[in-house]
C-alpha cells in the first residue's frame, strides 16, 4: 500500500505495563541530556532492572561526565513508515553511577564499558499510533 493512501492513524496513551513491555521489547534506545556541549542525543544499549534502566559506558565518555547526578530523558520506540504506526516510550529520570557496576547490558561497541550508569526512573509515559484500519475506521 502506498504511503499517500494511508489515514491517519488514533493516539493511543499507553499504560505503565504496556511501556516497561515494550522498553524491555528492544535493545537499544537513546539517551538525552543538558551537558557542557549543550543537548546532547545519542544512541545506546541497555537493560531494564526492576523500575530502572542500566547502561554501561566508558569512564572518560562525554556521556559520564555530564550525565551523572543529573536529570536525564531515555527514548525508545518502533516506527513504521510505510504504515503510518508505531509508538514511543519516555523515561525521565536521575542518572547516577554505579559504585559496583550491575552486569547491565553488554556492550555492542569495542571499548572498555566499565563505567555502570543507573537512570532511576521519576516518570515513565509512551503513546502509540494505531492505524485507523486498525481501530475499525
Amino acid at each position: 500500500m502506498p504511503t499517500s493512501d494511508v489515514r491517519p492513524g488514533r493516539l493511543v496513551e499507553l499504560s505503565d505495563d504496556e511501556c516497561w513491555d515494550l522498553i524491555r521489547s528492544r535493545p537499544v534506545g537513546r539517551v538525552a541530556w543538558s551537558g557542557a556541549q549543550g543537548v546532547s542525543v545519542i544512541p545506546v544499549n541497555f537493560t531494564v532492572d526492576g523500575d530502572t534502566v542500566l547502561l554501561r559506558t566508558t569512564p572518560y565518555s562525554l556521556m559520564a561526565r555530564d550525565c551523572a547526578d543529573r536529570e536525564v530523558a531515555f527514548e525508545v520506540d518502533e516506527i513504521d513508515g510505510e504504515r503510518h504506526e508505531g509508538w514511543s516510550v519516555l523515561v525521565r529520570g536521575r542518572c547516577e553511577r554505579e559504585e559496583r557496576p550491575s552486569e547491565g547490558p553488554h556492550p555492542w561497541a569495542t571499548g572498555s564499558r566499565v563505567l555502570g550508569l543507573r537512570i532511576a526512573v521519576r516518570s515513565l509515559t509512551g503513546r502509540r499510533v494505531v492505524s485507523s484500519s486498525a481501530v475499525g475506521a
